[in-house]
């Protein structure tokens, strides 16, 4: 009976363990210094990490965080519930079909790039160079068009920052802190590409996404909620 009494007294102690300890929040994030730095064996920081750790206090969940992860393979992941949560995201309507998209900030994601001896003169003839797979505002082709602008499009931004790099397009648009630390990474890139004085900037949300089947889904509410009170109180400015 004593060994009973003890096994059993020893059972409910790990119970009330594992009930005090919070669950984890799994983020899957990329390395974007201006929002958040990864340094191998180092706790990732900056302004978006302090956001999403006060996001899980709130919540009464323990933040971790993957490798630094492109976003493409962050939202397959959150998708088959490999990861909890992924941040700095834009809305189109086939996210939204699978995840909770809660907004929490501006996006500049239509930023003008130029190099940085071109004299930028918003006029007709503006040859704009956008990039496949980024989304765009609705009518932003429609605006540029209407504004005499010559647009062309290039498969990826590695290739767009090239071709502004040899003056073949006057405007690189893309979303600026993405943008600008692939300009940063590289060595010709960073002393002759730059960021427009000039630029044309919707205002755009960003969200921060659950997805709909995965293990927080019934609390997007809650995180809908704590996340508006983070905004209200305007505590981490993510541009300068």
């Amino acid at each position: 009976m004593p060994i009973r009494i003890s096994l059993l007294f020893t059972a409910i102690l790990l119970s009330d363990v594992a009930a005090a300890q919070p669950e984890q929040l799994l983020w899957c994030l990329d390395h974007v210094p201006k929002r958040q730095h990864y340094e191998p064996g180092k706790t990732p920081y900056g302004p978006m990490v302090n956001l999403m750790q006060d996001l899980a206090s709130r919540l009464n969940v323990e933040l971790t965080y993957t490798l630094p992860t492109p976003v493409n393979r962050c939202l397959q992941q959150l998708e088959h519930g490999e990861v909890d949560i992924v941040a700095s995201l834009l809305y189109s309507p086939k996210r939204e079909q699978r995840f909770h998209l809660m907004p929490f900030d501006i996006a500049r994601s239509e930023s003008w790039f130029i190099h940085k001896d071109y004299q930028l003169q918003d006029q007709p003839g503006l040859r704009v160079m956008l990039v496949k797979g980024l989304i765009y505002s609705p009518g932003l082709q429609d605006n540029y068009t209407a504004a005499g602008y010559v647009i062309t499009t290039a498969n990826n931004m590695d290739e767009a920052l090239a071709a502004l790099f040899f003056r073949d397009t006057d405007i690189v648009v893309g979303p600026e802190h993405i943008t600008q630390a692939k300009i940063a990474n590289n060595a010709r890139f960073k002393t002759i590409l730059t960021l427009a004085p000039l630029h044309q900037q919707p205002v755009i949300e960003a969200h921060i996404a659950i997805s709909k089947t995965g293990r927080y889904a019934k609390r997007h509410e809650a995180f809908r909620q704590a996340l508006q009170q983070i905004r209200q109180e305007g505590k981490y400015a993510l541009y300068n």
